[in-house]
Protein backbone atom coordinates (compact mmCIF):
# COMPACT_ATOMS: atom_id res chain seq x y z
CA UNK A 1 0.00 0.00 0.00
CA UNK A 2 1.49 3.31 -1.07
CA UNK A 3 2.08 6.29 1.22
CA UNK A 4 -0.84 8.64 0.82
CA UNK A 5 -3.01 11.22 2.53
CA UNK A 6 -0.38 12.47 4.97
CA UNK A 7 1.22 15.38 3.11
CA UNK A 8 0.10 17.94 5.71
CA UNK A 9 1.56 15.87 8.54
CA UNK A 10 4.79 15.27 6.62
CA UNK A 11 5.19 19.01 6.01
CA UNK A 12 4.58 19.69 9.71
CA UNK A 13 7.34 17.26 10.69
CA UNK A 14 9.77 18.80 8.21
CA UNK A 15 9.03 22.30 9.50
CA UNK A 16 9.97 21.21 13.01
CA UNK A 17 13.09 19.45 11.73
CA UNK A 18 14.26 22.50 9.78
CA UNK A 19 13.58 24.97 12.60
CA UNK A 20 16.44 26.34 14.69
CA UNK A 21 17.54 24.44 17.79
CA UNK A 22 16.17 21.30 19.39
CA UNK A 23 12.53 20.27 19.40
CA UNK A 24 10.41 17.66 21.17
CA UNK A 25 7.23 16.69 19.36
CA UNK A 26 4.47 14.28 20.45
CA UNK A 27 2.88 12.28 17.63
CA UNK A 28 -0.08 10.10 18.52
CA UNK A 29 -3.05 8.23 17.09
CA UNK A 30 -4.72 4.87 17.31
CA UNK A 31 -2.87 1.69 16.46
CA UNK A 32 -2.68 1.02 12.73
CA UNK A 33 -3.54 4.57 11.66
CA UNK A 34 -0.17 5.04 9.92
CA UNK A 35 2.11 6.76 12.45
CA UNK A 36 5.10 4.49 11.86
CA UNK A 37 4.73 4.65 8.08
CA UNK A 38 4.65 8.45 8.28
CA UNK A 39 7.74 8.57 10.50
CA UNK A 40 9.61 6.18 8.21
CA UNK A 41 8.80 8.43 5.25
CA UNK A 42 9.88 11.52 7.17
CA UNK A 43 13.15 10.08 8.53
CA UNK A 44 14.37 8.59 5.25
CA UNK A 45 17.78 10.08 4.47
CA UNK A 46 18.04 11.83 7.85
CA UNK A 47 20.35 10.89 10.76
CA UNK A 48 17.79 8.97 12.77
CA UNK A 49 17.69 6.42 15.62
CA UNK A 50 14.50 4.56 16.51
CA UNK A 51 13.37 2.62 19.57
CA UNK A 52 9.98 1.12 20.42
CA UNK A 53 9.31 0.97 24.15
CA UNK A 54 7.99 -2.22 25.71
CA UNK A 55 5.30 -2.65 28.32
CA UNK A 56 7.61 -3.79 31.13
CA UNK A 57 9.38 -2.64 34.28
CA UNK A 58 11.74 0.31 34.14
CA UNK A 59 14.73 -1.99 34.77
CA UNK A 60 13.75 -4.32 31.92
CA UNK A 61 13.16 -1.31 29.67
CA UNK A 62 16.70 -0.08 30.21
CA UNK A 63 18.03 -3.59 29.62
CA UNK A 64 16.20 -3.94 26.30
CA UNK A 65 17.09 -0.43 25.15
CA UNK A 66 20.70 -0.90 26.13
CA UNK A 67 20.87 -4.18 24.17
CA UNK A 68 19.90 -2.29 21.03
CA UNK A 69 22.20 0.71 21.30
CA UNK A 70 25.10 0.01 23.66
CA UNK A 71 28.24 -1.99 22.74
CA UNK A 72 27.75 -5.75 22.79
CA UNK A 73 30.86 -6.31 24.94
CA UNK A 74 29.33 -4.58 27.96
CA UNK A 75 28.95 -7.64 30.15
CA UNK A 76 29.38 -6.11 33.61
CA UNK A 77 26.26 -6.33 35.75
CA UNK A 78 25.69 -2.60 36.06
CA UNK A 79 26.28 -2.06 32.37
CA UNK A 80 23.39 -4.33 31.47
CA UNK A 81 20.98 -1.80 32.96
CA UNK A 82 22.30 1.59 31.79
CA UNK A 83 20.84 4.89 32.89
CA UNK A 84 18.70 6.75 30.38
CA UNK A 85 21.29 9.47 29.85
CA UNK A 86 23.75 6.86 28.59
CA UNK A 87 21.09 5.38 26.32
CA UNK A 88 20.21 8.79 24.85
CA UNK A 89 23.87 9.48 24.15
CA UNK A 90 24.30 6.08 22.49
CA UNK A 91 21.33 6.77 20.22
CA UNK A 92 22.88 10.09 19.23
CA UNK A 93 26.28 8.52 18.52
CA UNK A 94 24.70 5.71 16.48
CA UNK A 95 23.75 8.03 13.61
CA UNK A 96 25.70 10.25 11.24
CA UNK A 97 27.21 13.35 12.80
CA UNK A 98 25.97 15.79 10.15
CA UNK A 99 22.59 17.42 10.47
CA UNK A 100 20.06 17.58 13.26
CA UNK A 101 19.78 14.26 15.06
CA UNK A 102 16.35 12.65 14.95
CA UNK A 103 15.47 10.39 17.90
CA UNK A 104 12.16 8.53 17.61
CA UNK A 105 10.79 6.82 20.70
CA UNK A 106 7.68 4.80 19.83
CA UNK A 107 5.01 3.85 22.38
CA UNK A 108 6.67 6.26 24.80
CA UNK A 109 3.70 6.11 27.19
CA UNK A 110 5.17 2.86 28.54
CA UNK A 111 8.25 4.82 29.62
CA UNK A 112 6.42 7.63 31.35
CA UNK A 113 4.06 5.23 33.10
CA UNK A 114 7.01 3.10 34.22
CA UNK A 115 9.45 5.80 35.35
CA UNK A 116 8.22 9.19 36.55
CA UNK A 117 11.59 10.92 35.94
CA UNK A 118 12.02 9.74 32.34
CA UNK A 119 10.63 12.82 30.63
CA UNK A 120 12.62 15.29 32.75
CA UNK A 121 15.81 13.35 32.09
CA UNK A 122 15.15 13.39 28.35
CA UNK A 123 14.63 17.16 28.43
CA UNK A 124 17.82 17.71 30.39
CA UNK A 125 19.80 15.58 27.94
CA UNK A 126 18.47 17.41 24.88
CA UNK A 127 19.05 20.84 26.43
CA UNK A 128 22.62 19.97 27.51
CA UNK A 129 23.62 18.41 24.18
CA UNK A 130 25.50 20.73 21.83
CA UNK A 131 24.13 18.96 18.79
CA UNK A 132 20.54 19.96 17.94
CA UNK A 133 17.98 17.15 18.30
CA UNK A 134 14.51 16.54 16.99
CA UNK A 135 12.91 14.11 19.41
CA UNK A 136 9.65 12.50 18.29
CA UNK A 137 7.67 10.78 21.02
CA UNK A 138 5.10 8.54 19.38
CA UNK A 139 2.16 6.75 21.01
CA UNK A 140 -0.88 4.67 20.10
CA UNK A 141 -2.48 5.50 23.48
CA UNK A 142 -4.32 8.48 22.02
CA UNK A 143 -6.77 8.88 24.87
CA UNK A 144 -3.97 8.80 27.44
CA UNK A 145 -2.01 11.49 25.57
CA UNK A 146 -5.04 13.76 25.38
CA UNK A 147 -6.40 13.22 28.88
CA UNK A 148 -3.58 12.14 31.20
CA UNK A 149 -0.12 12.86 29.82
CA UNK A 150 0.22 16.52 30.80
CA UNK A 151 -0.95 15.89 34.37
CA UNK A 152 1.50 12.98 34.58
CA UNK A 153 4.59 14.99 33.57
CA UNK A 154 3.52 18.29 35.14
CA UNK A 155 5.42 21.49 34.36
CA UNK A 156 7.84 19.56 32.12
CA UNK A 157 5.10 19.64 29.48
CA UNK A 158 6.17 23.20 28.64
CA UNK A 159 9.26 21.72 26.91
CA UNK A 160 7.06 20.04 24.29
CA UNK A 161 7.16 21.95 21.02
CA UNK A 162 3.88 20.56 19.70
CA UNK A 163 1.34 17.75 19.53
CA UNK A 164 0.24 16.11 16.28
CA UNK A 165 -2.65 13.65 16.20
CA UNK A 166 -2.64 11.29 13.23
CA UNK A 167 -6.29 10.99 12.31
CA UNK A 168 -8.13 8.34 10.35
CA UNK A 169 -8.08 8.50 6.58
CA UNK A 170 -11.47 9.05 4.95
CA UNK A 171 -13.59 6.84 2.71
CA UNK A 172 -12.50 8.74 -0.42
CA UNK A 173 -8.90 7.86 0.34
CA UNK A 174 -9.94 4.23 0.71
CA UNK A 175 -11.41 4.43 -2.78
CA UNK A 176 -8.01 5.53 -4.12
CA UNK A 177 -6.52 2.31 -2.73
CA UNK A 178 -9.44 0.03 -3.63
CA UNK A 179 -9.78 1.60 -7.05
CA UNK A 180 -11.71 -1.33 -8.54
CA UNK A 181 -14.36 -1.08 -5.83
CA UNK A 182 -17.75 0.51 -6.30
CA UNK A 183 -18.61 3.37 -3.97
CA UNK A 184 -21.03 1.06 -2.16
CA UNK A 185 -18.32 -1.57 -1.58
CA UNK A 186 -15.99 1.06 -0.10
CA UNK A 187 -18.72 2.39 2.16
CA UNK A 188 -19.45 -1.12 3.45
CA UNK A 189 -15.81 -1.97 4.14
CA UNK A 190 -15.13 1.44 5.66
CA UNK A 191 -18.05 1.01 8.07
CA UNK A 192 -16.11 -1.89 9.64
CA UNK A 193 -12.46 -0.92 9.22
CA UNK A 194 -12.79 2.85 9.49
CA UNK A 195 -9.89 4.98 8.32
CA UNK A 196 -7.16 2.70 9.68
CA UNK A 197 -4.77 1.79 6.84
CA UNK A 198 -3.14 -0.86 9.04
CA UNK A 199 -6.39 -2.81 8.77
CA UNK A 200 -6.84 -2.05 5.06
CA UNK A 201 -3.51 -3.77 4.40
CA UNK A 202 -4.90 -7.00 5.81
CA UNK A 203 -7.69 -7.20 3.28
CA UNK A 204 -7.53 -8.21 -0.40
CA UNK A 205 -8.60 -5.55 -2.89
CA UNK A 206 -9.18 -8.31 -5.45
CA UNK A 207 -12.10 -9.56 -3.34
CA UNK A 208 -15.47 -7.86 -3.07
CA UNK A 209 -16.41 -6.14 0.18
CA UNK A 210 -18.66 -9.08 1.03
CA UNK A 211 -15.90 -11.64 0.48
CA UNK A 212 -13.40 -9.53 2.43
CA UNK A 213 -15.84 -9.52 5.33
CA UNK A 214 -16.25 -13.30 5.08
CA UNK A 215 -12.64 -14.36 4.61
CA UNK A 216 -10.59 -11.54 6.17
CA UNK A 217 -12.83 -10.37 9.01
CA UNK A 218 -15.15 -13.21 10.07
CA UNK A 219 -12.55 -15.92 9.57
CA UNK A 220 -11.15 -16.76 13.07
CA UNK A 221 -7.72 -17.35 11.52
CA UNK A 222 -7.51 -13.91 9.89
CA UNK A 223 -5.34 -11.09 11.21
CA UNK A 224 -8.25 -8.66 11.52
CA UNK A 225 -10.27 -11.15 13.56
CA UNK A 226 -7.32 -11.49 15.94
CA UNK A 227 -7.07 -7.71 16.19
CA UNK A 228 -10.76 -7.45 17.06
CA UNK A 229 -10.84 -10.26 19.60
CA UNK A 230 -7.65 -9.07 21.31
CA UNK A 231 -8.42 -5.36 21.38
CA UNK A 232 -8.61 -5.21 25.19
CA UNK A 233 -5.89 -7.60 26.25
CA UNK A 234 -2.88 -5.31 25.89
CA UNK A 235 -4.15 -2.34 27.87
CA UNK A 236 -6.77 -3.54 30.33
CA UNK A 237 -7.36 -6.00 33.11
CA UNK A 238 -10.77 -7.36 34.13
CA UNK A 239 -11.70 -7.92 30.50
CA UNK A 240 -14.95 -9.64 31.54
CA UNK A 241 -16.29 -6.31 32.83
CA UNK A 242 -15.15 -4.38 29.77
CA UNK A 243 -16.56 -7.01 27.39
CA UNK A 244 -19.92 -6.80 29.15
CA UNK A 245 -20.06 -3.02 28.86
CA UNK A 246 -18.92 -2.96 25.22
CA UNK A 247 -21.38 -5.70 24.27
CA UNK A 248 -24.25 -3.76 25.82
CA UNK A 249 -23.16 -0.61 23.94
CA UNK A 250 -22.86 -2.45 20.61
CA UNK A 251 -26.41 -3.69 21.03
CA UNK A 252 -27.94 -0.29 21.64
CA UNK A 253 -27.23 0.67 25.26
CA UNK A 254 -25.58 4.03 24.72
CA UNK A 255 -26.99 5.77 27.80
CA UNK A 256 -25.55 5.19 31.25
CA UNK A 257 -28.93 4.10 32.60
CA UNK A 258 -29.36 1.61 29.74
CA UNK A 259 -25.95 0.09 30.51
CA UNK A 260 -26.90 -0.12 34.18
CA UNK A 261 -30.07 -2.05 33.36
CA UNK A 262 -28.32 -4.35 30.86
CA UNK A 263 -25.16 -5.17 32.82
CA UNK A 264 -26.37 -5.06 36.41
CA UNK A 265 -23.25 -3.09 37.35
CA UNK A 266 -23.62 0.05 39.44
CA UNK A 267 -23.62 3.38 37.63
CA UNK A 268 -20.47 4.38 39.54
CA UNK A 269 -18.65 1.23 38.40
CA UNK A 270 -19.73 1.68 34.78
CA UNK A 271 -18.53 5.30 34.84
CA UNK A 272 -15.07 4.24 36.04
CA UNK A 273 -14.74 1.62 33.32
CA UNK A 274 -16.03 3.98 30.64
CA UNK A 275 -13.34 6.46 31.70
CA UNK A 276 -10.71 3.77 31.20
CA UNK A 277 -12.12 2.86 27.79
CA UNK A 278 -12.03 6.51 26.77
CA UNK A 279 -8.40 6.72 27.89
CA UNK A 280 -7.42 4.08 25.32
CA UNK A 281 -9.68 5.62 22.67
CA UNK A 282 -12.16 2.72 22.47
CA UNK A 283 -15.16 4.76 23.66
CA UNK A 284 -16.14 8.40 23.22
CA UNK A 285 -18.74 10.57 24.89
CA UNK A 286 -21.40 11.88 22.50
CA UNK A 287 -23.68 13.72 24.91
CA UNK A 288 -24.79 14.01 28.51
CA UNK A 289 -24.64 10.45 29.86
CA UNK A 290 -24.35 9.03 26.32
CA UNK A 291 -21.44 7.06 24.87
CA UNK A 292 -20.49 5.06 21.80
CA UNK A 293 -17.75 2.68 20.73
CA UNK A 294 -15.37 4.84 18.73
CA UNK A 295 -13.56 2.17 16.70
CA UNK A 296 -15.70 0.72 13.90
CA UNK A 297 -14.06 -2.72 13.93
CA UNK A 298 -14.65 -3.03 17.69
CA UNK A 299 -18.28 -2.03 17.17
CA UNK A 300 -18.63 -4.68 14.44
CA UNK A 301 -16.98 -7.33 16.61
CA UNK A 302 -19.26 -6.81 19.59
CA UNK A 303 -22.37 -6.38 17.42
CA UNK A 304 -21.98 -9.54 15.34
CA UNK A 305 -19.17 -11.82 16.55
CA UNK A 306 -19.09 -11.55 20.34
CA UNK A 307 -22.86 -11.97 20.54
CA UNK A 308 -22.82 -15.03 18.27
CA UNK A 309 -19.54 -16.73 19.20
CA UNK A 310 -21.01 -20.23 19.46
CA UNK A 311 -22.55 -20.05 16.01
CA UNK A 312 -19.28 -18.88 14.48
CA UNK A 313 -17.58 -21.93 15.96
CA UNK A 314 -20.10 -24.25 14.30
CA UNK A 315 -20.54 -22.49 10.95
CA UNK A 316 -18.15 -21.62 8.16
CA UNK A 317 -17.43 -17.87 7.81
CA UNK A 318 -19.62 -17.83 4.69
CA UNK A 319 -22.55 -19.52 6.46
CA UNK A 320 -22.15 -17.17 9.41
CA UNK A 321 -22.30 -14.15 7.13
CA UNK A 322 -25.49 -15.40 5.47
CA UNK A 323 -27.23 -16.36 8.70
CA UNK A 324 -26.07 -13.65 11.11
CA UNK A 325 -24.63 -10.64 9.29
CA UNK A 326 -26.29 -10.23 5.91
CA UNK A 327 -29.77 -9.04 6.90
CA UNK A 328 -28.60 -6.77 9.74
CA UNK A 329 -25.55 -5.37 7.97
CA UNK A 330 -27.28 -2.56 5.98
CA UNK A 331 -28.60 -1.16 9.26
CA UNK A 332 -25.11 -1.40 10.80
CA UNK A 333 -23.68 0.56 7.85
CA UNK A 334 -26.35 3.26 8.10
CA UNK A 335 -25.74 3.58 11.83
CA UNK A 336 -21.97 3.82 11.29
CA UNK A 337 -22.39 6.77 8.93
CA UNK A 338 -25.08 8.43 10.98
CA UNK A 339 -22.63 8.51 13.90
CA UNK A 340 -19.57 9.54 11.90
Amino acid sequence: MTFMGRETELNYLNQHYESHGSRILVVYGQKGVGKTTLLQKFSKGKPCAYYIARSCSDREQRFQWGQEFLPANRDDKDGLFPEYEEIFASMTYSVAEEGKCVLIVDEFHHLIKGEATFFNRLIQYVQACQRPHFVILCSSAAGWVENNMVSKIGSAATAISGFMKIRDLNVRQMQEIFNDYSEDDCIQLYSILGGVPGLWKRTDSRLSAKNNIIWNILNPYSAIYGEMSGCLLEDLRETAVYNTILSSMANGSIKLNDMYRHTGFSRAKISVYLKNLMEIDLVEKIGAGMYRISKPYVRFYFRFIYSNQSRLEKLTPEQFYLEVVEDAFPGFVREAYRKS
